[in-house]
């Protein structure tokens, strides 16, 4: 079952429904071609024994059959040591829908609910869920029913997955059978309580599966998981692979408290590297509720809180999919990506509200570094007259980007923040008042904790309380505290305003003097922060130089250079194949941008790359 070729026909041959294609080898380009045109265009090619995304191209015409399968070959015989490629009908957009099985030497099968990995790029998945939007109990059935009926028509033993296409009308057929235990296996986990290790290990010790099971192979579930798969790579240059240390690595706080978890698996650890020879995942991290809503809020709650420093990574895309519309009412399919983002990932888009929410909590990390105040921020104002106020001008997105007027101060009983924003230029509509019972911050302190006065805005209570408690117990009736160590009694939460605030947190992922690297609901920006006389001064600095990059090719991911496909004088068009760069076991074609003459070649094959190392240097245009 582990080759695709042999399982498809087991499965046919099984009265599973399989997708149409070429039963058999493919041997060559010429062949996939005649294949291809058989079937009808779009088509799929892959290898063999392969898995994770990697030795797959979709193909829309002949010369994309011929370039992919090249590559298909490549990659598969790099990362698998097998380059046998199938072809097979390109199913457009459906969903992704997998069943996990497990199975004794006894021919004991049982069945699992499905889990949904629509979310992915370049064929690999991103997010997934269990169960899934989609699937009905009478589906979900018919599709338990065809995995045990395959399993059984093998002798299947061990845990693995039926993967299945199915399209927005719930026709379902046969993909291939990994049989393995899966990356995304603990969300199946966390909706059954089952330990598919355990029952893994205990089948390969030769015992049966749990009476349970035999009784009733339809796996029965409770609640709704979801798994964000943190990865080392770019998602603003096309999720390209990223390598380097992990300067900084702080997990989110670990949750179970009744029925909501956060659960992470990974096996990285601060000071260690990422390398370009292996699959570029950082982590499994997971949520798991009573409810796919909290499930939602929780996985960016958690997102919010995981800090990754020293080389780049997918976080600030998976907490925009947590946010995106579609996702959040399960309307999404395999073609999620692609339709949500067609000219790349270009980052978090924060509304009014969170922008303002941004801006004033860049202007008190400001202010409290520099009054070098520790921890809660409002305190009893101890003079007498009003509190002082204080002006700031906050610029989102570095030095030359969008300034905001920033004034605030404390209210004079003390009880909160009050921040003022005034956008100026083309924002000049822009006002907003944000008010803050506390903040939780000191300087050197890296994520600190909003603490917003009660409004109108609706937030998640199991998230708020995540937010506060992380994983330590949770009060009985606590909607929110200031400190998680100290539980406050019936009279303590009616007096203490901050006990029924909205807390957000904000990353700071980078520091200097006037400038912060902040990540706000995912949203990374650099933030500067000034005084009126400073912005004043600013106009009067030099600007930055340029450097010119439009005449050379560069290295757009660290890895190996596998072939130069032109040499020097050679004249060139726009898309034509220059260089291949094989990253992660996946290789990448590097095009020509333009007509153009090559100048100078800086690189040879077999050479390791840095990320924007030249390859090729162009002749410049007179």
């Amino acid at each position: 079952m582990g080759n695709k070729i042999s399982s498809k026909k087991v499965a046919k041959d099984a009265q599973c429904h399989t997708i149409p294609g070429f039963e058999g080898e493919v041997e060559d380009a010429a062949t996939a071609v005649s294949h291809a045109k058989n079937i009808g265009y779009p088509v799929m090619i892959k290898a063999s024994a392969g898995g994770g995304g990697k030795g797959m191209r979709i193909a829309y015409n002949d010369h994309d059959v011929i370039e992919g399968f090249k590559l298909c070959k490549a990659e598969a015989l790099s990362a698998f040591g097998n380059d046998t490629m199938l072809i097979e009908k390109f199913i457009e957009d459906p969903h992704h829908i997998e069943i996990q099985v497990i199975a004794d030497s006894f021919g004991n099968v049982a069945a699992f609910p499905e889990r949904e990995c629509s979310v992915q790029r370049r064929n690999q998945k991103v997010v997934e869920e269990a169960p899934s939007c989609l699937i009905d109990p009478e589906t979900r059935r018919q599709m338990q029913d065809q995995a045990i009926r395959l399993c059984k028509a093998v002798g299947y033993r061990s845990a693995g997955t039926v993967e299945m296409l199915c399209d927005g009308n719930k026709n379902f057929y046969f993909l291939e059978m990994n049989t393995r235990l899966q990356v995304e296996h603990p969300i199946t986990e966390l909706v059954t309580g089952e330990d598919l290790v355990e029952l893994m290990l205990r089948i390969a010790a030769g015992e049966r599966l749990p009476q349970r099971f035999i009784e009733s192979p339809h796996v029965p579930f409770n609640g709704h998981a979801i798994e964000s798969r943190v990865y080392a790579e770019d998602p603003f240059r096309n999720f390209l692979p990223a390598i380097g240390p992990l300067n900084s690595y702080t997990e989110p706080p670990k949750l179970n408290q009744a029925g909501n978890v956060i659960r992470i698996d990974t096996g990285v650890f601060e000071g260690g590297v990422i390398s370009m020879y292996y699959d570029p995942m950082i982590a499994k991290l997971c949520s798991r509720a009573n409810d796919r809503e909290t499930a939602i809020e929780l996985m960016k709650a958690a997102l919010a809180r995981y800090r990754v420093q020293g080389l780049g990574n997918n976080m600030c895309f998976l907490q925009d999919i947590m946010r995106n519309k579609d996702f959040v009412q399960g309307n999404y399919g395999t073609g999620f990506i692609k339709e949500h983002y067609p000219n790349g990932f270009t980052g978090v888009q924060l509304n009014p509200r969170e922008t303002a929410e941004l801006i004033a909590g860049a202007a008190c990390i400001h202010h409290a570094t520099l009054d070098a105040r520790k921890s809660v921020l409002v305190q009893q104002h101890e003079n007498d007259g009003p509190p002082p106020r204080h002006d700031y001008v906050v610029i989102l997105g570095g030095a030359h980007g969008t300034p905001y007027l920033v004034n605030m101060g404390t209210s004079e009983d003390g009880t909160g923040m009050h921040i003022y924003i005034k956008g100026t230029g083309d924002k000049v509509d822009f006002y907003n008042e944000v008010i803050l019972s506390g903040l939780d911050y000191s300087p050197g302190q890296t994520i600190p904790r909003l603490f917003f006065q009660p409004s109108d805005v609706q937030f998640n209570d199991i998230s708020n309380k995540y937010y506060i408690y992380g994983s330590a117990p949770w009060p009985h009736n606590a909607s929110t505290c200031s400190d998680p160590t100290h539980h406050h009694n019936q009279e303590e939460e009616h007096e203490d305003p901050m006990l029924q605030s909205r807390v957000e947190v904000i990353q700071i992922e980078n520091e200097t003097p006037q400038s912060y690297v902040l990540r706000y609901q995912g949203s990374e920006q650099e933030v500067v922060v000034r005084t009126i006389d400073e912005h004043k001064l600013f106009h009067y600095m030099l600007p930055e130089e340029k450097k010119d990059y439009s005449n050379v090719l560069r290295s757009p991911m660290p890895g190996t250079l596998v072939s130069i496909d032109v040499a020097v004088g050679d004249v060139v068009e726009p898309g034509q194949q220059i260089a291949v760069v094989e990253a992660m076991k996946m290789q990448n074609i590097l095009r020509a941008p333009k007509h153009t003459t090559i100048k100078h070649v800086h690189v040879r094959a077999g050479q390791n790359l840095k990320t924007d190392q030249v390859i090729i240097e162009y002749e410049k245009k007179e």
